[in-house]
């Protein structure tokens, strides 16, 4: 289930035409969505609301001690429809019939005379929480095909123990069959620079990361691969295959994804550490019975457990109900419910 706030942001990139999934970023999108999903923890309630095209708000309330607001802003107006349970598929079909050529994604040179330009805009975001502890982010559109995101965390409590501040920006350009990112993030004050290169008449994917610490003056890279088939039609799987590599680290992922049946989508990944000898096996299943608005979650990793996710829809109203365990000596379990009106 979408939070509504990543819905009305998705929305407006969908607006702007980017496309998310063609950056480096973002190559291993696809297993994550089933492998990663979060686990809703004690019970919580967020109202969201569509108060004109351009203005969006929503608001949470939960145990232990969740109090929030959130507003967004945008400089274009976006309609949102009713927000479903399966609100995220529907948003990653639209995203992959968006035309990168025609607008977005493409290098000036190569639109075509008398097709619209995507239009520019920026969103603004931010999120209020009962101990003043403060959440920002600035999305502009500096061209047809440039990004600028800057993302902020504050803390008023400069006393306290979990006094915490942080800043991140990502500077993006995306050409016909390339996207750049540059990054930065004040934590550690890592920068980070990476590609994303598409081959033409292939499924095929390639791309890198170069990052360096300037607290630790130390540096590292980065090497992953895609291959994403798409359907050809509603009998036919959508089979996405993700390598990632760091050398420095010696980290080595293996994911593999794929759609058994329409509304049943299986997911593996297997994580190696050379220098360590750590690994582990994670296996997800999500299941989307076709014309009901339910969606069932379920992942088993050797070295986070089983958790299992049961998300359903009554008029306008969105529950979620999670349980989590590890498979340790002293098992940490964790059962949760999160509804959501919008």
């Amino acid at each position: 289930m979408i939070e509504y706030m990543d819905y009305a942001l998705r929305s407006y990139y969908l607006a702007t035409g980017w496309r998310e999934d063609r950056q480096y970023s973002s190559l291993l999108v696809r297993s994550r969505r089933i492998l990663d999903f979060a686990v809703p923890a004690g019970f919580s309630v967020t109202v969201g609301k569509s108060v004109s095209p351009e203005l969006k708000s929503s608001y949470t309330l939960g145990v232990p001690n969740i109090r929030a607001a959130g507003f967004l802003f945008t400089s274009l107006p976006i309609d949102l429809p009713p927000l479903r349970v399966q609100a995220e598929e529907d948003l990653r079909r639209a995203e992959s019939q968006v035309d990168v050529f025609a607008k977005g994604n493409v290098d000036d040179a190569s639109l075509i005379a008398g097709r619209k330009r995507p239009p520019r805009g920026y969103l603004v975001y931010g999120r209020l929480y009962e101990d003043l502890h403060l959440e920002a982010m600035g999305v502009k559109s500096l061209g047809a095909n440039t990004h600028m995101l800057a993302y902020g965390v504050n803390s008023w409590e400069r006393r306290s123990l979990r006094a915490f501040s942080s800043v991140s920006a990502r500077l993006r350009h995306a050409t016909r069959r390339c996207t750049t990112e540059l990054s930065y993030a004040s934590e550690d004050q890592v920068f980070g620079l990476s590609t994303l290169y598409r081959f033409a008449g292939s499924h095929w994917a390639t791309g890198s990361e170069l990052y360096y610490t300037a607290k630790e003056r130390s540096g590292g890279l980065s090497l992953g691969a895609r291959y994403e088939k798409p359907s050809a039609g509603p009998e036919e799987p959508e089979t996405v295959l993700s390598f990632l590599a760091n050398p420095m680290m010696g980290h080595v992922s293996a994911s593999y994804t794929t759609t058994v049946r329409r509304g049943l989508s299986v997911a593996t990944r297997y994580r190696f550490n050379v220098y360590s000898y750590e690994a582990d096996m994670a296996v997800g299943v999500e299941y989307a019975p076709a014309g009901s608005e339910q969606v069932i979650k379920t992942r088993l990793s050797l070295t986070e457990g089983l958790a299992l996710r049961l998300e359903g829809q009554y008029r306008r109203a969105l529950i979620s109900i999670g349980l989590m365990t590890n498979f340790t000596q002293n098992p940490r379990r964790s059962i949760g419910v999160e509804l959501q009106i919008a």
